[in-house]
């Protein structure tokens, strides 16, 4: 929690993720080396949700969390685009085009212990992502899809378990 405070993460102020994610990755019996993050966010989406802004909130978040670990970040947009040397890189990738995706998995190079989508926020977009790289994923890892609209839908075409908070309606994640 001190982490999304630091970096004023939606994660925490507006859904249930952060104390849902400090029990799954607890859990896991992986060293985590690699992260990736689908959708970054930019000011004019993320200022009415935070009480300070902070570009690429949680890709800071995760690099402090796993200061071993790379970490990748993803987003449609060019601005959203972030780096810092060494442990963050970002890719402009659409995540409801398949082969957008394999050729950022190409560029990163590596498969990730956990991959996160925090990204459009549509169904359709989850279910092509999620059937897109979670082959990707480390044995062992996680994929996580967060801000989930159709809990059922998605899990019929993925499968995993449901996690819902109590902040908001879309304060639901599906963990794969």
């Amino acid at each position: 929690e001190d982490l999304a405070r630091k970096y004023h993460c939606d994660k925490l102020t507006n859904h249930s993720y952060i104390p849902a994610y400090a029990r799954l990755f607890s859990d896991m019996k992986i060293p985590v080396r690699a992260v990736l993050e689908i959708g970054i966010g930019f000011e004019d989406l993320m200022r009415p949700f935070v009480d300070e802004y902070v570009h690429a909130a949680s890709l800071n978040m995760w690099a402090e969390w796993w200061p071993e670990a790379a970490v990748y970040g993803c987003d449609i947009r060019e601005d959203a685009m972030f780096h810092r040397e060494g442990r963050i890189r970002s890719f402009i990738c659409d995540q409801s085009r398949p082969i957008e995706l394999w050729r950022m998995m190409s560029r990163i190079g590596v498969c990730p212990d956990i991959i996160i989508d925090d990204g459009s926020h549509l169904t359709e977009h989850q279910i092509i992502s999620a059937a897109t790289l979670i082959p990707f994923v480390n044995e062992g890892g996680l994929y996580v899809v967060e801000d989930v609209q159709d809990a059922e839908r998605l899990t019929a075409a993925i499968g995993g378990e449901v996690m819902r908070g109590d902040k908001r309606a879309d304060d639901c994640m599906v963990v794969v």
